[in-house]
């Protein structure tokens, strides 16, 4: 498959010498480069956890009752 990416003019030389001192052809060595890239497994995202604060309280009796909740929804 053809396909146009652009690569900066330094890594182009780079990669254009490697290849001709591996005697290969570019491509070949494009895709060398790119299926080492793609075996390696992807890093897994890192997963943030959130924290809640632990609330503690002395108070034994609740602060709201049933009562009122349904009396404040009616």
């Amino acid at each position: 498959m053809k396909t146009t990416v652009d690569i900066p003019d330094e890594l182009f030389r780079e990669a254009k010498s490697r290849a001709a001192l591996e005697g290969i052809k570019l491509r070949e060595l494009i895709s060398e480069a790119l299926r080492g890239k793609l075996n390696t497994p992807a890093p897994k995202p890192q997963r943030h956890r959130t924290k809640f604060p632990i609330i503690t309280s002395q108070r034994t009796d609740p602060l709201v009752t049933l009562e009122q909740v349904k009396q404040s929804i009616c």
